[in-house]
């Protein structure tokens, strides 16, 4: 009895020797996942002496070009999306209008998010306590130099938008905004500093905008 106890011992050791060895060779037979691809740099090329160029983005090492023309670029998401401005808004002041595209680096897909008829200067990614993503964008006109102001959602587009008004704080989800007067742009251009009080102030939540049913859609001007 304790030889035949012995033996079965040793064969089911055997055996479960042979079952790790056999889920090993498996493990390693089976493909891993694949990462999800990440942007770490993007570039305007204007080595040809202008203000815009081919839009370049670098993904595992390597440049790609993802766009013909682009003015500038901003990565957002964790570098899942970046999103560039370009010259086809929707007019305005000798058609300075720009547009905001979004390109995904998983899908490779490109999405026209917003046309305007001023410039953009600049974008920044806010994420919101509801896990929404918004981003806040300061543009300009190039007659008076006055600033404006657009909440963009990369997944639906432009949701906000405020006419010659600067961002003055943002704390969490709030967003307060205030408006100046035609004589005080002069003023705020040759010192961003300027200690100009703006003659009203809105507070806003992204949360709330982000949850707006409503899309800007511009007519283009010309």
């Amino acid at each position: 009895m304790k030889h035949s106890h012995g033996t079965a011992a040793i064969v089911l050791a055997l055996s479960l020797l042979f079952l790790c060895q056999t889920r090993d060779a498996q493990a390693q037979r089976k493909p891993a996942r694949e990462a999800s691809p990440v942007i770490t740099a993007a570039r305007v090329d204007t080595s040809g002496g202008s203000f815009h160029g081919p839009l370049y983005v670098t993904i595992g090492g390597a440049e790609r070009k993802i766009a013909d023309e682009a003015i500038a670029a901003w990565i957002i998401q964790g570098g899942r999306q970046v999103v560039y401005s370009g010259r086809d808004g929707a007019g305005g002041f000798e058609n300075e209008g720009q547009s905001l595209r979004s390109y995904d680096a998983r899908t490779g897909k490109r999405r026209k998010l917003m046309a305007e008829y001023v410039g953009i200067t600049k974008v920044e990614e806010a994420t919101t306590s509801g896990n929404g993503t918004a981003l806040l964008l300061e543009m300009a006109d190039g007659g008076l130099g006055a600033s404006y102001v657009a909440v963009v959602d990369p997944r639906r587009g432009e949701l906000f938008f405020r006419r010659w008004a600067k961002i003055i704080s943002r704390q969490g989800d709030i967003i307060v905004i205030g408006y100046y007067r035609e004589a005080d742009w002069d003023k705020l251009n040759e010192d961003a500093n300027a200690r100009l009080k703006p003659y009203k102030r809105e507070r806003h939540n992204l949360n709330t905008i982000l949850s707006s049913g409503r899309v800007i859609f511009n007519k283009p001007m010309r």
